[in-house]
């Protein structure tokens, strides 16, 4: 797998529960709340759980699953106050600037972030070397060019 279409993935299909939240809340869809808790049920888990821990910097890891974690855990209060008909609460989650808002801009940021550091990866014999020997991304400044 590769680092960048990995998160893109993951960034559009953790983009798609504000829609879903929508749905749920006008009644069209159900969602289970120990699934929408779940942050090793989702790909970007999984991907945290396996490739993400060999090929991100402990440091870079750590955040990620922090941030993914706490996109995961709003998720579950959205719903759980959805089922306990605490409209507003969940409304006022899913608001412009609400708390889901800012788990999820907050996770992409930080998941974009990886995905300019990690740079282009053409297909070849050294990266499948490299991938093996777990390199790691982590974000970074660029460097300083000024003389």
């Amino acid at each position: 797998m590769k680092i960048k279409s990995d998160i893109e993935d993951a960034i559009q299909v953790h983009g798609a529960w504000k829609a879903k939240f929508r749905d749920f809340l006008s009644g069209k869809v159900g969602l289970d709340l120990s699934d929408v808790g779940q942050t090793d049920a989702c790909k970007l888990g999984m991907w945290l759980g396996d490739g993400g821990r060999r090929k991100l910097s402990p440091e870079s890891h750590a955040q990620a699953c922090e941030l993914h974690a706490r996109f995961h855990q709003v998720a579950g209060d959205i719903v759980h106050n959805i089922k306990q008909k605490d409209f507003m609460a969940a409304r006022q989650a899913l608001a412009a600037g609400g708390a889901f808002d800012q788990a999820s801009h907050a996770m992409c940021a930080f998941l974009r972030k990886l995905i300019l550091h990690a740079g282009p990866k053409p297909d070849t014999k050294a990266n499948e070397v490299a991938d093996a020997t777990d390199a790691t991304v982590e974000p970074s400044e660029p460097p300083d060019t000024q003389a």
